[in-house]
């Protein structure tokens, strides 16, 4: 159904290639603002559900090409002028940018500054390709939704506050993940540690696997489970000291159904990491009554706060170190850790988040309706919705 009280389309190519936490954020979020989006578009093509797998990939590689081209010399942009769009748009990623004419009532999602603060810890091209999309944001200063304060404040650093509205939007717990039903993964002792997310330099799963192993956890019965893809720079290097250590075990994706049954079973969650837009896993760990240990500072103190225990992500001896901790916690501690803990996340409801983007897609879709956003009595109040 389109219309004028569904003001936006939303491009979500990102959906094609991705079921990290950046598609079930985008999900949930599209899903609680139906009423004011029209359609999705998959890489130009209109559709009201994800396309079958086998066009997502075409349509993915397709895409991909495209951000390549339009991120380098510039000569597609000039025979190929990015193409232009009607309504407002909701971008599900900053790159997406690149295939329109981005005006100032859009809405674009950033999930993290990481490509320009941490080019190393992507394959090559990714930072070119995000440096030309942010360019194109500060050119055309568009609403922003960002998923945590510190990709906020990081985006605030490079290109400055003066946009219409800069509003922190966080992951609520998935919706799927509070479903009862669980499926057993085959081979996982009854103690270890549990790290979710893509394998690679960017999770830190080469320190935290030295670091488990120098704990000598594995002796006492403890194995570590890494759950993720094999798809990111540096997760050639992991797996092979994963086969080397005992103890860690790699089972790659797993579903839902095992997901919940790892996090249920686990006896603590470990992510170290390097960088992380929000860190929803450590959220998600929380909620199962699991004590994270993570990184010290940036998204994931801001979403699980007190409770948790934190670590120097460069010190593998401070990461073993941290993981005795976590085997070792007595039961009045645990329970102390998660009483504060459970506090920190209860705040990133479905409802709240929801309420927020809500606000940002309506402000956008005044800006619009009333011709120009610029000089807007709107963004001006607007404003007052930063953070």
């Amino acid at each position: 159904m389109t219309g004028p009280n569904r003001p936006f389309d939303c491009e979500f190519t990102l959906a094609l290639n991705n079921r990290t936490g950046k598609y079930f954020f985008c999900k949930e979020m599209i899903q609680s603002s139906d009423d004011l989006i029209a359609t999705c578009l998959y890489w130009r093509v209109p559709m009201k559900q994800l396309p079958p797998r086998t066009l997502s990939r075409v349509l993915g590689r397709i895409a991909r090409w495209e951000v390549d081209f339009r991120s380098g010399t510039g000569l597609i942009t000039r025979l190929m002028a990015p193409s232009p769009h009607r309504r407002p748009l909701v971008f599900t990623d900053p790159r997406e940018v690149l295939f329109y004419r981005l005006k100032p009532s859009d809405v674009v999602v950033c999930h993290d500054m990481g490509p320009m603060t941490h080019p190393d810890l992507y394959d090559p091209g990714v930072s070119r390709i995000y440096r030309k999309a942010f360019d194109q944001i500060r050119a055309a200063r568009p609403f922003m939704i960002f998923v945590s304060e510190a990709s906020q404040q990081e985006f605030i650093a490079r290109y400055g506050d003066d946009f219409p509205a800069m509003r922190v939007v966080s992951p609520p717990l998935r919706i799927d993940m509070q479903q009862s039903d669980q499926r057993a993964v085959e081979g996982i002792p009854k103690k270890f540690f549990l790290t979710v997310g893509a394998v690679g330099q960017r999770k830190n799963q080469l320190r935290a696997i030295r670091a488990f192993d120098a704990t000598g956890l594995a002796e006492d019965g403890y194995g570590y489970v890494i759950c993720g893809g094999l798809h990111e720079a540096g997760a050639d290097l992991a797996a092979e000291e994963a086969r080397r250590t005992p103890g860690v075990i790699l089972p790659g994706y797993v579903n839902d159904a095992e997901l919940r049954w790892l996090y249920n079973n686990a006896s603590g969650f470990v992510l170290p990491s390097l960088l992380e837009g929000f860190g929803l896993p450590a959220a998600e760990a929380v909620h199962y009554g699991l004590v994270p240990l993570l990184s010290h500072g940036g998204a994931l103190q801001e979403v699980a706060g007190d409770g948790a225990i934190y670590v120097n992500p460069l010190d593998e001896a401070e990461i073993a170190a941290g993981m005795r901790l976590l085997a070792d916690l007595s039961p009045e501690e645990r329970k102390r850790r998660l009483d504060q803990l459970l506090v920190n996340v209860s705040r990133f409801s479905l409802e709240n988040e929801a309420s927020k983007w809500r606000e940002t897609l309506t402000l956008a879709a005044a800006a619009w309706s009333e011709g120009s956003a610029a000089g807007n009595p709107l963004l001006a109040k607007s404003r007052n919705l930063q953070g």
